[in-house]
């Protein structure tokens, strides 16, 4: 669906509130809403780079897309079934999520890294516009779970992510070869990440990563529209 006319004020807001930060890249969703409010973020960046990426799509809940939250209830309720049971599993919508965030840091650590495929000298500052879902699934599901983030003590981390509020993470790594699969407080995931060598072959690499999350669906720029807001005042902190 399009962003409606209070979606586009936002994603204005939002977008005029990182406009003084610097990214070196900015990866969106290609769905419409996502897209949108990147492409309103982006124009205060014109000569950053910008990527769409289908695997920051929402998860797809198929023939439940596109219905209303009421309508899309009375379906389950006539068929006997739950939320879980259409379009894309948690699994496999986990899986893609994971998939994204592993080739995102081999991409974006430093160089001085072993496994890094950039020529980065130092930290990169990633923007990720994407859906809410992921966010979650990203942050909550994958970063906090599965790799034992640390988290601020200040974050309330039982509401999810709101429409366009800003979450910052941070990712520290080096590479581990004597990780293994069960290893998963540190290592990107479960599975090695495949990174191309220079004659075209893959090499599987395991990068040991810790990090944390220092801000947590922030939203105090909408305070004008009578959002309830949380502290913004780390969106500014890079240190």
């Amino acid at each position: 669906t399009e962003l409606n006319k209070t979606g586009k004020e936002q994603a204005e807001i939002v977008g005029r509130r990182l406009r003084k930060l610097k990214f070196d890249h900015i990866y969106t969703s290609d769905l419409s809403r996502a897209k949108k409010t990147a492409e309103a973020i982006n124009k205060h960046h014109p000569d950053t780079p910008f990527a769409l990426d289908i695997r920051l799509r929402e998860r797809d809940i198929g023939k439940l897309g596109g219905k209303s939250i009421q309508d899309a209830s009375n379906l389950i309720k006539e068929e006997g079934t739950k939320w879980d049971d259409y379009g894309e599993s948690e699994e496999d919508f986990k899986g893609r999520v994971v998939d994204f965030f592993n080739d995102m840091i081999v991409t974006h650590l430093p160089k001085n890294y072993p496994g890094s495929s950039s020529q980065n000298k130092r930290n990169s500052h990633i923007l990720l516009v994407t859906h809410g879902g992921v966010i979650n699934k990203l942050i909550k599901g994958h970063l906090i779970m599965d790799l034992n983030f640390s988290v601020n003590n200040n974050l309330n981390m039982k509401h999810n992510a709101k429409n366009t509020s800003v979450t910052k993470f941070v990712v520290r790594g080096a590479e581990n070869p004597n990780s293994t699969a069960d290893d998963v407080t540190s290592v990107v995931s479960s599975n090695t990440v495949e990174n191309e060598t220079n004659d075209g072959a893959s090499e599987k690499i395991t990068l040991r990563l810790k990090g944390e999350v220092t801000l947590w669906s922030c939203v105090s720029h909408l305070a004008a529209q009578g959002k309830r807001t949380h502290d913004d005042s780390q969106i500014d902190d890079y240190a």
